[in-house]
């Protein structure tokens, strides 16, 4: 009796056993990938999670994780970690950078997408294609953002700049701090109902303006979303990361917008220049070059659901990100006051060349506000990193590493800006490093919009949004910060962009 028992405790504890080195072996069979192509790399403390674990349940801040791996290879052009179990190469380097998103951009012209199409309505857009849907997409997308399409969305960016500056008035009057991130956030999502949707979504005036709810819904930092979104990046993951999904209630608000918009401009016969009506012109190409066998089966065909993708993709893209790149300005030039009062007398004096009106010609010349930009956009990217997955086998030039067909590489925004060797004192707001056209700027070291023919779409129209919003509120207020931001900022570890704890705050004085 006793002896079976115990027979039996052995039996059982081996077995455990097995399952337990078992369980252990595939959560670590990966681990040793770097070290045998003899490379240096980070090995991961824990099976199954590889070396993100930290960022994707909040423990620390991307950027903070991103500088930590940046320092741990210095003097390497590269080194080896791992997103969850799959092997990724860590980029230090600048003229490696370069060539994997411009001098080889053939061998990585996807990024590291986990989304799929059929199952998530709003996937189809120009940031999660791949091969040649991705390069279809973005031939007929890119004449949206030409000089003259600009130019003429222009007027509207002027219109909804007002209603900022205005809006903001009431604070001044009462000499109340205004948030500006929220401000901004409310400004942004106006330019793109107007400029995208053809919308008046009214988000400056009205708290319950349903763009904004939808926007603050999507970008609200949580232990849940970023969790979601670092699982995401893992195929083998990626149904687990459904089951924290919001999708379904995104998806039926942005397709029904879009509807609702088309159904009512082919019903009236109605035209904007806005991007929703180029969309809407290049379904009724695509659906008559299909009609002639013109469009092969590799090419994406525009249709309601594309629309509604890339349309989506463009709110998304373009309020949150710019919003936020508004917001950090204003922090930096709220403490370098000096700065401030030369960027507005470099505004006036603009102007007075072109009859004081803010024209797109006008704002195009101010070359000191794009350098304000570029800086803020150096200290505060709101994209900190950029992943890569390789197209077909990739020998890294200047070595003997392969690295195999769909190996994922990653690019440390964050890390390269801020490095002392390519810029001095690299915590120091100092526009003037991008005078002379940036030809001190070294290539692959300034990321903020990426780079190659893969660069964001919409660089140019950002930059015009910024920078008019940024000329109107000049000319009408000074601001300084207020004591409610935590200065030096603070980041939120729940936040896959940058997103300072407490927000940014700063007072209002009108100029005379």
């Amino acid at each position: 009796m006793w002896q079976l028992l115990s027979d039996s405790v052995v039996l059982t504890f081996t077995l455990i056993t097995a399952i337990v080195s078992l369980i252990y072996y595939y959560g670590t069979k990966t681990y040793d990938y770097w070290k045998k192509k003899g490379i240096p790399y980070i090995r991961p403390k824990y099976p199954y999670l590889g070396n993100t674990y930290e960022s994707a349940f909040s423990f620390k801040t991307i950027l903070e994780l991103q500088q930590q791996f940046y320092n741990y290879f210095k003097g390497n052009r590269y080194g080896g970690l791992f997103n969850f179990q799959r092997p990724m190469l860590f980029i230090r380097d600048p003229d490696l950078v370069e060539s994997v998103l411009i001098k080889d951009f053939t061998s990585f012209y996807n990024r590291n997408v986990t989304g799929d199409i059929k199952k998530e309505p709003l996937q189809a857009h120009l940031l999660n294609l791949e091969d040649q849907q991705w390069k279809s997409l973005r031939a007929k997308l890119s004449p949206t953002f030409t000089s003259g399409k600009l130019k003429g969305m222009h007027p509207q960016l002027v219109e909804c700049a007002d209603s900022l500056v205005k809006y903001i008035s009431d604070f001044a009057d009462k000499s109340e701090p205004i948030e500006v991130r929220e401000v901004m956030a409310k400004f942004t999502t106006d330019v793109i109902g107007s400029c995208a949707f053809g919308l008046n979504t009214n988000a400056l005036n009205d708290p319950e303006s349903e763009f904004r709810k939808m926007g603050r819904r999507i970008f609200k930092p949580t232990f849940l979303s970023r969790l979601r979104a670092s699982l995401r990046t893992s195929r083998l993951l990626l149904k687990v990361a459904r089951l924290f999904s919001r999708a379904s209630e995104i998806s039926g608000f942005f397709t029904k917008v879009l509807k609702d918009t088309m159904t009512y401009r082919e019903s009236n016969n109605v035209s904007r220049n806005d991007f929703v009506q180029i969309l809407m012109e290049l379904k009724k190409n695509d659906m008559e070059k299909q009609k002639t066998g013109q469009l092969g089966d590799d090419h994406l065909i525009i249709d309601d659901n594309v629309i509604a993708s890339n349309a989506f993709v463009f709110f998304i893209a373009g309020f949150e990100t710019t919003a936020s790149t508004l917001s950090y300005c204003l922090y930096e030039l709220s403490i370098h006051e000096d700065i401030q009062e030369e960027a507005y007398k470099h505004v006036v004096s603009v102007l007075k060349k072109h009859g004081g009106e803010v024209s797109y010609e006008a704002v195009k010349e101010m070359t000191f506000l794009q350098n304000i930009f570029a800086e803020t956009l150096r200290l505060h990217p709101p994209a900190m990193e950029i992943r890569r997955v390789a197209t077909k086998n990739y020998v890294v030039p200047g070595t003997k590493l392969l690295l195999p067909k769909d190996s994922l590489v990653l690019i440390p925004i964050y890390s390269l800006h801020h490095d002392p060797e390519y810029y001095p004192d690299p915590e120091q707001f100092k526009p003037e490093r991008f005078d002379n056209d940036r030809a001190n700027i070294r290539k692959g070291t300034y990321l903020p919009f990426g780079d190659g023919p893969r660069i964001c779409i919409g660089k140019r129209f950002a930059e015009m949004e910024m920078q008019v919003a940024l000329v109107k509120l000049l000319l009408k207020y000074k601001f300084k910060l207020n004591s409610k931001t935590i200065s030096p900022l603070v980041y939120n570890p729940a936040a896959f962009l940058l997103v300072p704890i407490g927000g940014v705050w700063v007072d209002l004085e009108r100029r005379q």
